[in-house]
């Protein structure tokens, strides 16, 4: 495994590499304040890895139960490709906290969340990062389907680069992107000039000094005053060559042992009780934390097929005949999936559905086979 920068190199130019690590930083963090808004907490994304491969050779990856979210990615020149977002259904479910005593039930409890979830994270992207693009760039989330990807990825035969990290936070979900080089090839030329590169990192410092971070701390008079100072011997002193600082100069014979030397600011090190344990913040956890969200629910009586002249010819007292039998269920569809079947009912003056039939994902390719 490499880092993503790397793979991204070796399948676009380096230009359209960079135009995607800066977008993947801004999607990443826009899709985590996302989350956070969902979740109660703010996940971070860790342990990031990525390969170039052949879609086939990789279809073996897949062979545990798992989730797999088409990414379908379009612009206004018509172009278009599809990414796969792939987690395992167990840790998804536990993750998510849609677990059910029936497997098959919980795989589709599992689904129908993970669009809702993913369906608010892609929209504030599409609105904070992919909006920036003057192509028109769009992410939209296509069939969540479980089992799918073997044969997803025996299908296609443009190289990926294959993305593995974890997002972590109160619960930790390992995740894979599936990004075919078309698909990275259509996001670089859309977000160019649409997002700015990441700055340049420090130029390396050698000795010590290279693994210390730069920080900053605003201290208050009296956590100074209430601070202990351990003593530390000062480091030897760079030579110049050249111009340049150096700490390979002859350096003087060592002096002779002598007395501890007086604390100044150049030899200090403050050090500070132990912070209070942090109060508890109420996070929210389970299938409460989306209680919240919408969901788009909608009832379909049926459908039929129409020709352009049959359209043109309808008006006030036509008759459209559907595909479906008189007093036979509807189907009850949230966020355009097939959950349930139920009955019309009237409620008051208004219109019902009273549920007769949860469906399962897999009964109806069963019953149509």
């Amino acid at each position: 495994m490499s880092e993503p920068q790397e793979v991204l190199s070796q399948l676009l130019s380096p230009a359209q590499a960079e135009t995607l690590d800066a977008t993947g930083r801004e999607a990443w963090a826009s899709a985590a304040a996302a989350l956070q808004a969902v979740q109660g907490a703010a996940p971070a994304f860790s342990e990031a890895a990525a390969s170039l491969v052949m879609p086939d050779e990789i279809a073996g990856r897949f062979s545990e139960p798992h989730i797999a979210v088409p990414l379908e990615l379009s612009t206004d020149q018509d172009q278009s490709a599809t990414a796969y977002l792939v987690v395992p259904t167990a840790i998804g479910a536990m993750y998510l906290d849609s677990q059910a005593d029936n497997p098959e039930d919980e795989e589709q409890q599992t689904i129908v969340i993970a669009s809702t979830v993913l369906g608010q994270v892609v929209q504030a992207m599409n609105t904070q990062v992919f909006g920036k693009s003057s192509a028109g760039i769009v992410v939209a989330i296509d069939d969540v389907s479980a089992n799918s990807m073997p044969e997803t990825l025996k299908a296609m035969d443009d190289p990926c680069m294959l993305l593995t990290g974890t997002v972590g936070g109160a619960k930790v979900l390992p995740v894979s992107l599936v990004l075919p080089g078309t698909f990275l090839d259509i996001m670089a030329t859309a977000m160019a000039g649409a997002v700015s590169a990441p700055a340049a990192a420090a130029p390396a410092v050698a000795g010590p000094a290279a693994a210390a971070p730069a920080f900053s701390l605003d201290l208050t008079q009296d956590e100074l005053e209430s601070a202990e100072f351990l003593e530390e011997e000062p480091e030897p002193a760079l030579a110049t060559i050249g111009g340049a600082r150096s700490n390979s100069a002859p350096q003087p014979p060592p002096a002779p042992p002598r007395g501890p030397t007086p604390i100044g600011p150049a030899a200090s090190r403050a050090r500070f009780a132990p912070l209070p344990e942090p109060e508890p913040t109420g996070i929210r956890s389970g299938i409460d934390l989306l209680a919240g969200l919408q969901m788009n629910v909608s009832v379909e009586l049926g459908r039929t097929e129409l020709t352009v002249s049959e359209v043109l010819g309808l008006g006030p007292g036509s008759v459209i005949e559907l595909d479906r039998l008189a007093g036979e269920p509807v189907d009850i569809l949230v966020n355009d999936r097939l959950i349930a079947r139920g009955e019309v009912v009237v409620v008051d003056e208004n219109f019902g559905v009273r549920v007769v039939e949860v469906v399962r994902r897999g009964h109806e390719e069963e019953r149509s086979a």
